[in-house]
C-alpha cells in the first residue's frame, strides 16, 4: 500500500511555526485504522483512513491542504523553474515581514509498499536551501541524502548507484528528488511517483467543471466504471435511474429521471448543484479506490446533503470498498458528523477530527481532538462541544452580535 503517516508545515500561507498533520491512529480510535507493516518504537503502526479538519472560517483549513499541493508542486516542477521568468516556489506567512526573509518548511512522511519515508525540504524565494531522504527498509534509518545549501551528502550505502553525476546536475533551485526522477533513479522514483500520482485537491469552486468532465469521459469510455457511477448516483436518491443509451453513443452525457411511468433524459447542464457535485465528486472517489490513492477534499460538505457526506467517510472507512488504503483528508463545517449515531459508533472517530484555530497574530494552529486534556469521552458528543466552542476552532462571534452590527451598518 501507498499511505501518508502526516505532514509537516512551517512558513507556508498562514502557518508561521512548524505545525503537523498525523494520520497515525491512536488509543481513542475504534476499529477504522489500517495496521502497516512497519514498526515505531517497537510497536506496530497504524494509520486511518480518513481526517476531518474544522474551524472558524478563514481559520487556515484549506491552507492545510494547500501547503501539501504547494509540497507536490515543487516537487513536480522545480527542475521546469529554470524556464520560467518568476517562479512562485513558495508562498510564505504574510503577516510577518520577517518571514519573507526566513525559508519555508515542508515534510512528509510515507509508507510505500512496506518501507517508511521521510521526505522533506527548506526553501526560499530563490533557492533550496536543504533537503533530505530518510528511509527505513528494515524499521532502521538511512539517511539516503541529506542536503546543507549546494552541498548533498551520502551517508552510507542506502541509495546506491552513481549520485555524483546527479549532484551536478542539480541546480541551486531545484529538487535533488525531482532531479533524480528525471533521469530515472530507481530508488527514489517511488517517492516522486507517490507525489505525481497520489495526490489529488478537490476544491468545489476551482476544479468542479474539471472534475466533472474527468468522471464524463470515463462514463462514455469504460463500462464498468459507468456501471459503479450509475449505481452510486441511483443510490443517493437524486431521482435519477440510469444513463441515457442513445446520448453516450455520441459522447454525451445525459441522465435519466423517472417522471410516473415515464423516464426523461435531462441535459447535463440542467442538473441540481446537489446532482452535479455528487457526480464530480464519483469520479476522483472511485479513483482513488481503484489506485489507493490519498485525496484531499476542501469543504467536502458543500452542495452535498449531511448523508452522502456521512457515506463518503464509510466508504473510506469500509475495507471492503477501499481494499488498496485510500485515504481522505476533508475540511468542513458539518457539524452533524462529529455526533454518536443511535447504535453508539461514529462517523468519525475521535481520533480523526482536527482542530484549525487562528490566534491574535493571524497565525493557524493544527492540533488534534486526541490531544486535549482530557480527552473527549467515547461517548461524548463531540457536535456539541465544538459548537460550544469547548474545543476551540468555533467563531469568536457571541449570538447577535452580527445582527446588531449589520442593524448598525444600515441605520
Amino acid at each position: 500500500m501507498l499511505m501518508l503517516l502526516g505532514f509537516r508545515l512551517a512558513n507556508v500561507l498562514s502557518f508561521r511555526s512548524d505545525q503537523r498533520l498525523s494520520m497515525v491512529a491512536t488509543e481513542l480510535g475504534s476499529g477504522a485504522a489500517r495496521r502497516l507493516p512497519i514498526k515505531e518504537a517497537g510497536r506496530p503502526v497504524s494509520v486511518v483512513p480518513v481526517v476531518g479538519i474544522y474551524g472558524a472560517n478563514a481559520s487556515g483549513k484549506s491552507n492545510t491542504l494547500t501547503g501539501l499541493r504547494m509540497m507536490r508542486h515543487a516537487v513536480l516542477k522545480s527542475v521546469a523553474w529554470v524556464n520560467e521568468e518568476h517562479p512562485v516556489r513558495r508562498v510564505p506567512f504574510a503577516l510577518d515581514p520577517q518571514c519573507a526573509e526566513e525559508t519555508s518548511f515542508y515534510e512528509v512522511d510515507l509508507e510505500l509498499d512496506g518501507i517508511r519515508y521521510t521526505y522533506g525540504f527548506e526553501i526560499d524565494d530563490e533557492r533550496v536551501h536543504a533537503e533530505w531522504l530518510h528511509a527505513y527498509p528494515k524499521g532502521r534509518r538511512q539517511v539516503w541524502f541529506d542536503r546543507d545549501g549546494d552541498e548533498i551528502h551520502f551517508a552510507g550505502e542506502g541509495l546506491r548507484g552513481e549520485k555524483q553525476d546527479l549532484v551536478r546536475k542539480t541546480r541551486p533551485d531545484s529538487l535533488f528528488l525531482t532531479v533524480a526522477a528525471e533521469w530515472n533513479n530507481e530508488q527514489l522514483l517511488p517517492v516522486f511517483e507517490w507525489f505525481r500520482d497520489n495526490l489529488w485537491l478537490i476544491s468545489p469552486e476551482q476544479d468542479r467543471p474539471q472534475r466533472q468532465e474527468f468522471t464524463k469521459a470515463r462514463v462514455v469510455r469504460e463500462e464498468r466504471f459507468r456501471d459503479q457511477v450509475g449505481r452510486l448516483l441511483t443510490r443517493a436518491d437524486l431521482g435519477i435511474v440510469g444513463f441515457d443509451d442513445e446520448a453516450l453513443r455520441t459522447g454525451e452525457v445525459r441522465l435519466l429521471h423517472r417522471a410516473g411511468e415515464h423516464t426523461t433524459s435531462l441535459d447535463f447542464a440542467h442538473e441540481s448543484m446537489g446532482t452535479r457535485s455528487w457526480f464530480a465528486l464519483l469520479g476522483p472517489l472511485l479513483e482513488a479506490f481503484q489506485q489507493g490513492t490519498t485525496v484531499l477534499v476542501d469543504e467536502l460538505d458543500a452542495s452535498l446533503h449531511p448523508a452522502l457526506v456521512a457515506e463518503v467517510i464509510w466508504m473510506f472507512e469500509d475495507a471492503e470498498v477501499n481494499v488498496r488504503g485510500a485515504q481522505m483528508v476533508f475540511t468542513t463545517h458539518d457539524a452533524s458528523l462529529l455526533r454518536p449515531l443511535s447504535g453508539g459508533e461514529r462517523i468519525l472517530d475521535r481520533d480523526m477530527v482536527w482542530i484549525s484555530e487562528k490566534d491574535h497574530q493571524g497565525v493557524t494552529q493544527l492540533y488534534p481532538l486526541s490531544s486535549l486534556r482530557p480527552p473527549p469521552r467515547p461517548n461524548e458528543n463531540l457536535e456539541r462541544g465544538w459548537l460550544l466552542g469547548r474545543f476551540g476552532g468555533a467563531p469568536r462571534v457571541a449570538p447577535g452580535e452580527l445582527v446588531r452590527e449589520a442593524g448598525e451598518a444600515l441605520a
